[in-house]
């Protein structure tokens, strides 16, 4: 039943984000609503796991430039931990830069 109940918890925040996603909200909003829904289920903020989830929309699903407002707003009301951000970031995004003018793949990958 908790399995359920947190799968059902995280499936709501994606879908909120989705659908602000797809109404072009304003990324504040969106960030208050997320903030609100987490407090009113209990999560502890800033949260390890939705940073996780909203991390994993943006670079396997949803690479446009209003989801990664919605982080950018998380990260300054405090949904999600900085430095979490950071290295899940770093071993998602950083490996797949290049180098526009050299040709060589950035830092952790091959050119």
């Amino acid at each position: 039943m908790a399995v359920t109940v947190q799968s059902s918890m995280w499936d709501g925040v994606l879908e909120l984000t989705k659908s602000a996603q797809d109404r072009g909200s304003d990324p504040l909003m969106w960030a208050i609503q997320l903030s609100s829904s987490l407090n009113s289920a209990g999560v502890a903020l800033p949260s390890t796991e939705v940073a996780n989830l909203l991390v994993s929309h943006i670079c396997w699903a949803n690479n446009v430039p209003i989801t990664w407002k919605f982080l950018e707003k998380a990260l300054a009301v405090k949904i999600v931990p900085p430095i979490f951000v950071l290295a899940l970031l770093s071993s998602r995004v950083i490996p797949s830069r290049r180098c526009p003018s050299c040709g060589i793949q950035a830092l952790y990958g091959t050119p």
